[in-house]
């Protein structure tokens, strides 16, 4: 039995940029989150400005900063 929670899958920051666009292209009314994983601690963190995708971010667990050289997304549909 597996505990329901998954390691996230990043993705190296080229391939992400480009999936980002791609899938705003496909959902105009959308926004993307980008994400990252905290170095230090392993925190999953996400940047709080939709459609920008940074290249470092705090943590919001330990405060220290990562290199985000890859990561994923959130994809929030406005309404």
């Amino acid at each position: 039995m597996t505990s329901g929670t998954r390691k996230p899958k990043d993705l190296p920051r080229a391939e992400l940029e480009k999936l980002a666009r791609e899938t705003l292209a496909q959902y105009p009314h959308a926004e993307v989150f980008f994400k990252f994983t905290c170095v230090h601690c392993g925190q999953r963190c996400q940047f709080t400005e939709p459609n920008k995708l940074y290249e470092r971010g705090e943590c919001n667990v330990c405060g220290k900063e990562t290199e985000v050289k890859q990561g994923g997304f959130m994809l929030h549909f406005l309404v």
